[in-house]
């Protein structure tokens, strides 16, 4: 999300600077003295045109599609156009109507209030290039503050450029061309700045990538009816991924709540998804092979339980060749998934915890030594997987030794050695924590009969 922001800011800060660059030759001072209406309407329409359509730009790059981008540079430009020239129009009447009256405050004011107008006008386009009301309001109000901003610097930069120029014989009469240089530039960076700004701070819902393409991007859920699909202009696009459908899910705004609408076969929470579903903090969803999670700004609705035990992964429908757990190709030879446990599971059923046992004649007690974990939730349920003398390691990732294919498992979860005969268990920093017997553990010796439990899968220590 930050990085939008600063995309809007730079790309917004570029067309200011085009749009200077390309009005310059047609502007003079005595536009502003005189009001000839024709020039700067064109003036307007010219810097709305590029500011809009540079944020526009800036908008569909964000998304990361080539259609989001050239379908925001286009309404960008058109909104742009239309918004600027009106925002002049109604700046310049503001602006005469205050300087009238007030010859010296009133220049001032009306500056800023004019700019803020054709600020505000350019702003609106990024919120229709989103199809967003929420967006357009926000793009609005960010506009009119980036621009005020920047008519509040232009003349204070035409006076400090005027100086300069006052001892150059000649010169005089150039010197608002580097102040409406500096002017625009800044009124188009405070307008993408602030429609960043605004949108960062009052946004409610957005969609994380959590595995897969654009793994960590955030998508905002802003508008009814959002989809989430393979379509390059879904507002959640998955690409490169055959499994997901164009429009795989919806989501809809309904009672203050958000509602997931599956038209295609997806997970909620390791759960297969044929109605919809009421939304969460904290959600997990898989499509394909892509997993994300469902957030909420702090207040608009109560987190999930992070430390529940989950459903079973129930696979989904897939094509030959592509495991239906993980979304991965299988292994051409052998059919094994990515998600398959390196180590050979076995099929005998799992005997019972061991427990210490006492000598008839009263001796030591001798305690069993713990070898192997037993798979209790998920894909791997009934599993048992030996422990080698080189240890394991437990993750998402088809690195690991221990492969678990579960949302709430981090991509490098934990690590299990084997030190002077006794299992050790370590976490390497996982998001949602290793647990033995329900205590969350950095380092932590196993025994026979402990449940350790890497997010919200478990497994018995034998």
């Amino acid at each position: 999300m930050v990085s939008k922001l600063i995309y809007l800011m730079l790309f917004g800060a570029v067309g200011g600077f085009i749009a200077w660059a390309v009005n310059e030759p047609f502007y003079d001072d005595t536009m502003r003295r005189s009001v000839d209406w024709g020039r700067l309407v064109l003036f307007g329409a010219v810097s709305g045109g590029f500011i809009g359509a540079m944020i526009g730009l800036a908008s569909g790059l964000s998304l990361g599609t080539g259609k989001h981008v050239a379908r925001g540079a286009l309404l960008g430009a058109v909104v742009g156009i239309v918004g600027g020239w009106l925002g002049v129009v109604i700046g310049q009447v503001i602006f005469g109507v205050l300087t009238t009256r007030l010859p010296i405050v009133g220049l001032i004011i009306g500056r800023i209030l004019g700019w803020a107008v054709f600020g505000a006008a350019i702003g609106l386009a990024e919120g229709v290039v989103a199809r967003s009301p929420k967006r357009m309001r926000n793009g609005m109000l960010g506009g009119a503050i980036g621009g005020g901003l920047g008519g509040a610097l232009f003349d204070f930069l035409g006076l400090v450029v005027a100086s300069g120029f006052a001892f150059v014989p000649g010169a005089a009469e150039d010197a608002g061309a580097p102040s409406r240089a500096v002017g625009l530039t800044l009124i188009g960076a405070g307008v993408g700045l602030f429609i960043g700004l605004l949108e960062l701070l009052t946004r409610a819902a957005w969609v994380r990538v959590i595995y897969g393409r654009n793994e960590g991007k955030d998508y905002p859920i802003d508008r009814d009816g959002a989809y989430i699909g393979r379509d390059e202009l879904a507002d959640v696009p998955l690409r490169g991924d055959p499994q997901v459908a164009p429009r795989h899910a919806e989501i809809r705004m309904q009672g203050g709540g958000y509602l997931l609408v599956p038209l295609a076969p997806l997970l909620v929470n390791g759960r297969p998804a044929t109605a919809p579903v009421e939304l969460h903090d904290g959600d997990m969803l898989q499509i394909g092979s892509f997993q994300m999670q469902f957030q909420l700004r702090e207040g608009q609705a109560q987190r999930m339980p992070r430390d529940v035990v989950r459903a079973p992964y129930t696979p989904m429908p897939a094509p030959p060749g592509v495991c239906p757990y993980c979304g991965q190709p299988q292994d051409p030879m052998t059919g094994a998934c990515a998600c398959t446990p390196t180590t050979a599971p076995t099929p005998t059923p799992a005997p019972p915890p061991t427990r210490p046992s006492v000598p008839a004649t009263g001796g030591v007690v001798v305690v069993a030594q713990a070898t192997r974990l037993v798979g209790l939730d998920g894909a791997l349920a009934g599993q048992r997987f030996s422990v080698p003398a080189s240890g394991l390691t437990v993750g998402r990732e088809a690195d690991n030794t221990l492969i678990v294919p579960d949302l709430s498992v981090s991509r490098h979860h934990a690590r299990i050695a084997q030190e002077n005969g006794v299992l050790v268990v370590y976490d390497l920093g996982s998001t949602n924590g290793t647990y033995v017997n329900e205590v969350r553990v950095t380092r932590q010796t196993l025994k026979p009969g402990d449940i350790v439990r890497f997010g919200g899968v478990r497994f018995r220590v034998e």
